[in-house]
C-alpha cells in the first residue's frame, strides 16, 4: 500500500499524471480493503446486537451501556476523557446521487472511524446518520488533533472509487469531559459544538461551550 503511494507521488513529481493517478486509485483500493478488513474482525468479536448495520460501528446501545463505565473510570483516575459529535454533511454533487451510494458512504465512513481511532476508544453510530466517539485518556488538545486528522482523513478519501464526482465531509463537534460531568451534560456539549461546526459551513471541527 505504503509502495502504491511512493509511486504515485514520484509519477506525480516526473509529471507522469496519468500513471500518478493510477497508483493513487491503487492505494485508495489497497487502504479500502484494509479498513474492511480491519473492520470485520473487529466486528466479529462483538454481538451482533451491539452492532449498527449501516456503518459496521458500535450500536446506540453499546453506547448507551459502556459511556457510564467510561465516565467512572476518567473521573476516578483523573485521566482525560473527550466526545466528539459527528455528522456527515451534505454529499456533493447533491442531485443525481444513486440511493446505494449513501450506504455505501456510511460503510466506508465506519471504516474510516475505526482506523483513526484506538482499541480503548468507542465510535459509535446514532439514529439519523449522527456518530459519536469516546476518546479515552486525552486531553481536548490531543482530542482536537485525532478530530482534524478524521476530518482530514474523510476528505481526502478516494470517494471517486464509489462515483466519480464525489465529495465527502463531516462537521465534528468535540468537548472534554468536566468536573461533575454526567453523560447528559457532556453529550450535550458536544452537540454544541457539532451545532457550530454547521453554522460555520461544516468540514471543520469545533469546540462545545
Amino acid at each position: 500500500m505504503a509502495l502504491s503511494l511512493r509511486l504515485s507521488e514520484r509519477c506525480a513529481a516526473a509529471g507522469e499524471h496519468r500513471e500518478a493517478l493510477r497508483h493513487y486509485q491503487r492505494y485508495h483500493l489497497l487502504y479500502a480493503q484494509q479498513m474492511e478488513q480491519r473492520l470485520s474482525a473487529q466486528a466479529a468479536s462483538l454481538d451482533p446486537a451491539l452492532l449498527d448495520p449501516d456503518t459496521g460501528l458500535a450500536s446506540r446501545l453499546a453506547l448507551q451501556t459502556q459511556l457510564p463505565q467510561m465516565l467512572q473510570r476518567a473521573q476516578a483516575s483523573a485521566a482525560g476523557l473527550c466526545m466528539a459529535r459527528i455528522e456527515l454533511d451534505a454529499l456533493q454533487p447533491a442531485k443525481g446521487l444513486p440511493a446505494e451510494i449513501r450506504t455505501a458512504v456510511l460503510r466506508e465512513l465506519g471504516g474510516l472511524l475505526r482506523a483513526n481511532s484506538r482499541s480503548k476508544d468507542l465510535a459509535a453510530a446514532e439514529p439519523g446518520g449522527q456518530m459519536t466517539l469516546v476518546i479515552s485518556d486525552v486531553e481536548l488538545a490531543m482530542a482536537r488533533s485525532i478530530c482534524e486528522r478524521l476530518r482530514r482523513a474523510v476528505q481526502n478519501h478516494g470517494w471517486a472509487r464509489l462515483h466519480a464526482p464525489l465529495r465527502v465531509s463531516l462537521s465534528i463537534g468535540l468537548t472534554a469531559l468536566r468536573h461533575g460531568d454526567d453523560e447528559r451534560l457532556l453529550s450535550a456539549r458536544a452537540d454544541g459544538g457539532l451545532a457550530s461546526a454547521r453554522r460555520d459551513g461544516g468540514n471543520c471541527v469545533r469546540s462545545g461551550a
